[in-house]
Parts: C-alpha cells; structure tokens; sequence
C-alpha cells in the first residue's frame, strides 16, 4: 500500500500500528508501578498530565521512641511528716515562744515511752496558773491545756522542747516531728531521773552548778542566787527551794498525802523541818477540770492575757470573734 503524500510521517506511522498493539503498551503502563518495589515512591511534584515519573531512592524506616521506665525505690517509702514543714518560725510562735521562756514552769515527773525507732517523752508539769497539764513529746507534740486543744501551738509544748529537752530551735518550732529528729532530740537531751540509780548515794552535797532538775533553769550559788535545797537523805541533788516546795506540793495531792520525798532519789526528804510543814496536803478542781495547786504554791489563779491573741477568749472551743 503507498503513502499519501498529503499525511505526515508521524501520522503515517500511528495509522500503522495495529490498534490491539496501543491498548498492550498502555495496559503496561499501568502495571509498572505495582511491579516495582515497595520503597518506589510517587512523586506528586513530578506528575504531568498522563505522564508520571518515580522516585526509586529507598526511605528510612521510622523510628519508634521507646519509653524508658522509671527505676522503682528499693526499701521503704519516705517518713511523711504529719504536719507542714516550716521553714522558719511564724510570727504566732515568736509570741507562744517569749511566753515559755519567760514564765516560770515546774516538772513534776518524766517519763520515756514509744519505741527506739521512734522514741517518745511524756512530760507532767504546773502551768503559769497552777494547773497541771501533761506533755507528750512525739511525731505530733500534743497538750492537755486549752490552748492546745483549741488547735494552737502550746507554751507548754515549747518549754519542754527547749528547755527540758533542750531540742534545736529548727525542731521548737515545728507542729510536727520525724522519727528521725526525735532520736536526736532524746539522744542529746538530760536523761530523766533514774530513782534506783540515785538512790545509792551517800548524803553528800554535790557542788551547785548546772540546771534545776525541777524548772530546769541555772542554778547560782551565794547569795545573788536563789535559795537553794538540797537532798540530805541520800543523792546529795541540788535544786530551787521554790521549785522543790512546788513538786512536793503537787505530788502529795496527787498521791493523797504522805511523806515528802526528793524527786531525785524518792528518799524520805530529810531537810529544812520548817519548810517541810509548809507543803500542805490537798488540791482543788478548777473551773477548767484541771487538778490546781496554786494554793500551795502561793501563785495566782488568774492568767496574764497581756501576750495572748486577741482572738482567744479562754475556753478550750471558742473565740472571741470582733464585730
């Protein structure tokens, strides 16, 4: 068959490809991307028309983070203290503070409790106002009087601490102890009265010099001092006169009368006969409940509000509460 001379070369070839011959080449076409690998990517920049072009470069796998776990502790968990730590003393302690280092305070017995991981003082005493009040020394420091039970931090509280326990001052103002701290506190502090222990003495007068064993506060000897006693019978202990004739007072009343004794030794005290017959046997029930001895003590019932909160009104529940 000729060629027309009127048709271009090009046309004249497509009009000889046999039709079945373009379906074949398209259909090919449309299978090259199924037949190459997995990693053949199109390109959507690179697509023109019916003509496409790919991109063989093979792609990264993805990484996948992997979690790292947090080592658990071994032992334990931490001790949680019961109350917030402080990091300095509050303007409210500062006031109870001057109040328990200023009034005139008397111990009348001490006793270690609790365990030796976490040790514990019980600690009976005559407040400013006669009343006895006892202490316990322990992860949450606790009082009987109004004031504590009010919710309030105690002068009472703080005597102890610094004064008989002679705890530190980062520990004084805390509302609440780790079983840590109070293994130094008791490690460090004057031992309570061991009876049997100071009961072998032999009577001699020990130098006055050191701490009273009944207020805690220094001893002077001569005559700036105060009057000082001391036990004839069998210690030889040194105390205040007042603050002997107070534990004396108090313990008969609580024992229902008796011999006076030493509060070191428990020895029949063997002293001044004058002062002996001045402890008066007995003890009234205040307004508040609590066991008063300021009769024999020769103090005054009435309570100095001078340094106490406005808000406080006196009773263990209630506050004054200003209009």
């Amino acid at each position: 068959m000729g060629v027309d001379p009127g048709v271009s070369p090009a046309a004249a070839a497509a009009a000889t490809t046999p039709r079945s011959s373009r379906k074949r080449n398209h259909a090919d076409f449309a299978t090259r991307p199924e037949q190459s690998s997995s990693s053949t990517k199109l390109i959507p920049s690179q697509v023109f028309g019916n003509h496409h072009t790919y991109d063989d470069t093979e792609l990264p796998a993805p990484s996948i983070a992997k979690k790292t776990r947090t080592p658990k502790p071994h032992g334990p968990p931490p001790e949680k203290r019961l109350r917030r730590f402080r990091a300095k003393p509050p303007n409210s302690f500062l006031q109870i503070h001057q109040r328990a280092t200023t009034q005139r305070f008397f111990v009348l017995s001490r006793t270690r409790c609790g365990t030796p991981d976490c040790p514990e003082e019980m600690v009976e005493m005559t407040g400013s106002t006669g009343n006895i009040y006892t202490v316990v020394v322990a992860q949450q420091p606790s009082c009987d009087c109004p004031h504590a039970r009010a919710g309030n931090q105690c002068k009472h509280v703080l005597y102890v601490l610094d004064r008989v326990l002679r705890a530190r001052f980062e520990y004084v103002y805390q509302l609440a102890l780790l079983s840590g701290e109070l293994r130094e506190i008791f490690d460090n502090a004057p031992p309570p009265v061991d009876a049997e222990a100071a009961a072998g003495g032999t009577g001699n007068r020990k130098p006055v010099e050191g701490d009273c064993p009944i207020c805690f506060c220094e001893m002077e000897a001569g005559e700036g001092g105060e009057a000082v006693v001391w036990c004839r019978a069998a210690c030889g202990q040194n105390m205040h006169k007042g603050c002997f004739e107070t534990w004396a007072a108090t313990k008969r009343q609580q024992s229902g009368g008796g011999d006076v004794t030493c509060p070191y030794c428990r020895s029949v005290w063997d002293g001044d006969e004058d002062m002996v017959k001045k402890i008066s046997k007995g003890g009234t029930l205040s307004g508040e409940g609590y066991v008063n001895v300021a009769a024999q003590l020769g103090i005054s019932t009435e309570r100095d509000w001078t340094t106490y909160s406005r808000f406080w009104s006196g009773h263990p529940n209630a506050y004054y509460r200003g209009g």
